[in-house]
Protein backbone atom coordinates (compact mmCIF):
# COMPACT_ATOMS: atom_id res chain seq x y z
CA UNK A 1 0.00 0.00 0.00
CA UNK A 2 2.85 2.43 1.08
CA UNK A 3 4.20 2.02 -2.96
CA UNK A 4 1.09 2.57 -4.58
CA UNK A 5 0.32 5.52 -2.25
CA UNK A 6 4.05 6.91 -3.54
CA UNK A 7 3.10 5.96 -7.07
CA UNK A 8 0.34 7.81 -6.88
CA UNK A 9 1.45 11.16 -5.46
CA UNK A 10 3.65 10.81 -8.92
CA UNK A 11 0.95 10.15 -11.00
CA UNK A 12 -0.85 12.90 -9.35
CA UNK A 13 2.17 15.45 -10.71
CA UNK A 14 1.93 13.85 -14.31
CA UNK A 15 -1.59 14.03 -14.71
CA UNK A 16 -1.87 17.73 -13.68
CA UNK A 17 0.70 18.92 -16.37
CA UNK A 18 -0.78 16.45 -19.07
CA UNK A 19 -3.46 18.41 -18.47
CA UNK A 20 -2.42 21.90 -17.56
CA UNK A 21 1.19 22.69 -19.15
CA UNK A 22 1.12 25.46 -21.66
CA UNK A 23 3.16 23.31 -24.15
CA UNK A 24 2.65 20.77 -26.37
CA UNK A 25 6.12 19.02 -25.87
CA UNK A 26 5.84 19.22 -22.15
CA UNK A 27 2.36 17.54 -22.16
CA UNK A 28 3.96 14.88 -24.65
CA UNK A 29 6.73 14.41 -22.19
CA UNK A 30 4.40 13.90 -18.55
CA UNK A 31 2.27 11.44 -20.81
CA UNK A 32 5.04 9.44 -21.02
CA UNK A 33 6.18 9.35 -17.58
CA UNK A 34 2.43 8.70 -16.61
CA UNK A 35 2.19 6.33 -18.64
CA UNK A 36 5.36 4.37 -17.57
CA UNK A 37 4.71 5.02 -13.54
CA UNK A 38 0.90 4.18 -14.15
CA UNK A 39 2.31 0.62 -15.87
CA UNK A 40 5.19 -0.02 -12.45
CA UNK A 41 2.38 1.01 -10.12
CA UNK A 42 -0.14 -1.73 -11.45
CA UNK A 43 2.67 -4.17 -11.45
CA UNK A 44 2.34 -4.09 -7.78
CA UNK A 45 0.73 -6.96 -6.30
CA UNK A 46 -2.89 -6.48 -5.96
CA UNK A 47 -3.25 -2.84 -7.53
CA UNK A 48 -6.45 -3.81 -8.72
CA UNK A 49 -7.70 -2.90 -5.62
CA UNK A 50 -6.26 0.28 -5.28
CA UNK A 51 -8.49 3.37 -6.55
CA UNK A 52 -5.77 5.76 -7.20
CA UNK A 53 -8.64 8.95 -6.46
CA UNK A 54 -6.16 11.46 -6.14
CA UNK A 55 -5.07 11.29 -9.56
CA UNK A 56 -7.60 13.82 -11.22
CA UNK A 57 -8.15 14.20 -14.85
CA UNK A 58 -8.34 10.12 -15.49
CA UNK A 59 -10.78 8.05 -16.07
CA UNK A 60 -10.61 5.18 -13.58
CA UNK A 61 -13.84 2.93 -13.82
CA UNK A 62 -14.35 -0.66 -12.63
CA UNK A 63 -16.90 -2.60 -14.37
CA UNK A 64 -19.88 -3.92 -12.97
CA UNK A 65 -18.76 -7.18 -12.11
CA UNK A 66 -15.56 -5.98 -10.92
CA UNK A 67 -14.03 -8.13 -13.88
CA UNK A 68 -12.06 -5.11 -15.17
CA UNK A 69 -10.90 -1.58 -14.60
CA UNK A 70 -10.32 1.17 -17.44
CA UNK A 71 -8.01 3.88 -17.30
CA UNK A 72 -8.81 6.91 -19.81
CA UNK A 73 -7.50 9.88 -21.03
CA UNK A 74 -6.62 12.39 -23.13
CA UNK A 75 -3.62 14.29 -24.35
CA UNK A 76 -4.06 17.67 -26.20
CA UNK A 77 -1.37 18.20 -28.74
CA UNK A 78 -2.76 21.92 -29.99
CA UNK A 79 -6.20 22.92 -30.18
CA UNK A 80 -7.46 21.10 -32.68
CA UNK A 81 -5.52 17.59 -32.47
CA UNK A 82 -6.17 15.22 -29.27
CA UNK A 83 -5.43 11.64 -28.94
CA UNK A 84 -6.90 9.12 -25.98
CA UNK A 85 -4.69 6.86 -23.95
CA UNK A 86 -6.16 3.75 -22.50
CA UNK A 87 -5.50 0.46 -20.82
CA UNK A 88 -7.72 -1.93 -19.22
CA UNK A 89 -6.74 -4.04 -16.10
CA UNK A 90 -8.17 -7.73 -16.01
CA UNK A 91 -8.82 -8.82 -12.11
CA UNK A 92 -6.32 -12.06 -11.48
CA UNK A 93 -6.98 -14.50 -8.90
CA UNK A 94 -2.84 -13.99 -7.65
CA UNK A 95 -3.44 -10.24 -7.79
CA UNK A 96 -0.55 -10.18 -10.38
CA UNK A 97 -0.84 -7.84 -13.63
CA UNK A 98 -3.02 -8.33 -16.71
CA UNK A 99 -3.04 -5.22 -18.83
CA UNK A 100 -4.17 -4.10 -22.37
CA UNK A 101 -2.80 -1.41 -23.66
CA UNK A 102 -5.53 0.53 -25.69
CA UNK A 103 -4.17 2.01 -29.15
CA UNK A 104 -5.80 5.10 -30.44
CA UNK A 105 -6.61 4.09 -34.02
CA UNK A 106 -9.56 7.06 -34.41
CA UNK A 107 -7.34 8.98 -37.07
CA UNK A 108 -6.82 5.72 -39.43
CA UNK A 109 -10.98 4.84 -39.77
CA UNK A 110 -13.47 5.89 -42.14
CA UNK A 111 -16.43 4.14 -39.99
CA UNK A 112 -15.69 4.30 -36.55
CA UNK A 113 -19.50 4.05 -35.40
CA UNK A 114 -20.36 1.08 -37.54
CA UNK A 115 -16.99 -1.33 -36.87
CA UNK A 116 -15.92 -4.34 -34.64
CA UNK A 117 -12.98 -2.97 -32.86
CA UNK A 118 -9.46 -4.63 -30.78
CA UNK A 119 -7.62 -2.86 -28.45
CA UNK A 120 -5.26 -2.58 -31.51
CA UNK A 121 -7.38 -0.36 -33.41
CA UNK A 122 -9.36 1.00 -30.49
CA UNK A 123 -11.85 4.25 -30.81
CA UNK A 124 -10.22 6.40 -28.34
CA UNK A 125 -12.38 7.74 -26.08
CA UNK A 126 -12.68 8.93 -22.55
CA UNK A 127 -14.54 6.86 -20.55
CA UNK A 128 -17.12 8.39 -18.10
CA UNK A 129 -19.63 5.26 -16.86
CA UNK A 130 -19.61 1.47 -17.65
CA UNK A 131 -23.09 -0.31 -17.76
CA UNK A 132 -24.51 -3.38 -17.33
Amino acid sequence: MKKLRAKEDTLKDFSFYLNTDSLAEDRMVSDSAFTKTLVRALQVKNSFYYPFDSVVGISKLYAPDTSFRIFSWVIAYDDYYVRQRGAIQLRTPDGSLKLLPLRDFSEFTEKPLDSVRTRNNWIGAMYYNIIK
